[in-house]
């Protein structure tokens, strides 16, 4: 029987808990059919789908189905994963309006903590203010380089409590959870407090692992035999409630590709146009994908074409709809995450399909759920610990990507040689000199 249960709002994010889990010992499974929820085992089970990027009636839906499949499991805690740097907004993928959802399925729970913060991957909050690593340089989530430009959600204001109360209906400004508390010994009653309050949830502050491990320890103690604690917050959290159970694994030796690797992305982070720049400055083959293939059968299957041979010249790949926040792409015709997940879907399929990779890295949290939906993907595990929040996974035996290493990338993860790495090509040039069909448009 899980432990502890997730329904998290984008599959790479998703991922970012399945690695937290299984660093520690703790078995982990993640499905995108919220159905399968009550037959899939391990200590963690996770329910991952594309809310992050839906709005209206779409998000409640998606929400309501995961929240009625866990809501059946005895669990000690669940949680409601967001990204640690709080992609969301009023309309799109709202962290508020999910609170209110979890509310209508768990009526008598009371405010809900909420807890972005992941230390160990430069997230914190102080003050109920959000804060993000980039290049080194930590940065309020309002003036994040790339946080505060995000193509569907740009962050405008740094106070959670703001950010939820824009969120929910317009309210007054929830409470927090403030740093001091950590120190002075009123951590414990504060928490029972804001528990006991009338607000809708709370934010609280942590900026070090024994905070989070604080809040975890908080969370477990709130069990009741007719209550499961709820929460909101990141892999941080999942890390902190795994580390109460489980025992660090040894390290696994690397695996390598087999063969030429596929990269598809449709990420328009700074962070993944700098993979990218990195893994093409040493030989892979870019090819970028038009707006109008990811609405035309004709053009799509142009960019195909051009994919499958440079593969089956033996080249690594990376195809992408966007490259870096000012990509003239993204401010094409607009499309949906679902059609564009659609075309990196049959792109992966494709070379699958023909055998001419067994090595896909999918780029892009918005987008990633429907991708692998695309590809029939039910049921994903950790098939290997690769990079902070980034792990390489393995798919269900039903799926397209059966036996394939896959890593699921998530716009801010990863050193910029990421994709080299997952190829184990960091010494060397790719297989062959640059042909001249890159940066095909």
């Amino acid at each position: 029987m899980p432990q502890i249960g997730f329904l998290a709002d984008d599959l790479t994010g998703a991922g970012d808990v399945l690695a937290q889990a299984h660093a520690l010992g703790l078995d982990a499974a993640l499905v995108l059919d919220p159905e399968r929820v009550s037959s899939t085992t391990g200590d963690v089970v996770g329910i991952a789908g594309p809310a992050r990027s839906l709005a209206g009636e779409e998000l409640d839906g998606a929400i309501r189905a995961g929240l009625a499949q866990l809501a059946g499991l005895d669990l000690t805690v669940l949680l409601y994963k967001v990204c640690s740097t709080f992609d969301s907004s009023p309309t799109i993928g709202s962290i508020g309006r999910a609170i209110e959802l979890m509310h209508e399925r768990f009526p008598g729970h009371g405010p809900i903590p909420v807890v972005p913060a992941q230390p160990d991957f430069g997230r914190y909050t102080a003050f109920s203010h959000h804060f993000g690593v980039h290049h080194g340089l930590i940065h309020r989530l309002d003036r994040h380089p790339v946080m505060s430009h995000h193509p569907a959600t740009p962050m405008r204001e740094a106070d959670l409590r703001l950010v939820l109360a824009s969120q929910l209906a317009g309210r007054p400004a929830i409470p927090g959870l403030h740093l001091p508390a950590y120190s002075d010994g009123s951590f414990s009653a504060q928490w029972k407090q804001l528990r006991a309050g009338g607000d809708e949830a709370f934010v609280v502050d942590a900026v070090d692992e024994a905070h989070m491990d604080a809040v975890a320890a908080a969370l477990c103690e709130d069990r009741t035999p007719t209550r499961t604690p709820l929460v909101v917050g990141s892999g941080g959290i999942m890390a902190a409630l795994a580390r109460r159970s489980g025992e660090p694994r040894r390290p696994e030796a690397p695996s390598a590709a087999s063969g030429p690797t596929l990269v598809v992305s449709a990420s328009a982070s700074a962070t993944t146009d700098a993979q990218i720049a990195d893994a093409v400055s040493h030989g892979w083959v870019e090819i970028a994908i038009p707006p109008e293939a990811i609405t035309s059968e004709a053009a799509a299957s142009e960019s195909l074409r051009a994919v499958e041979a440079a593969l089956g010249d033996g080249h690594d790949v990376i195809a992408h709809t966007t490259r870096g926040p000012a990509d003239p792409r993204l401010r094409a015709a607009p499309v949906s995450s679902a059609q564009v997940g659609r075309t990196l879907g049959s792109l992966v399929r494709s070379a699958v399909r023909r055998d001419l990779t067994r090595d896909v890295v999918i780029c892009g949290g918005d987008t990633s759920s429907h991708t692998l939906l695309a590809l029939g993907v039910s049921e994903l595990r950790v098939a290997e610990q690769f990079v902070t929040a980034g792990p390489i996974c393995a798919t269900d035996a039903h799926s397209e990507l059966a036996g394939c290493r896959l890593l699921l990338k998530g716009g801010q993860v990863g050193p910029p040689d990421l994709f080299r790495r997952f190829a184990r090509r960091t010494d060397t040039k790719s297989h062959h000199s640059l042909p001249e069909r890159t940066n095909q448009r």
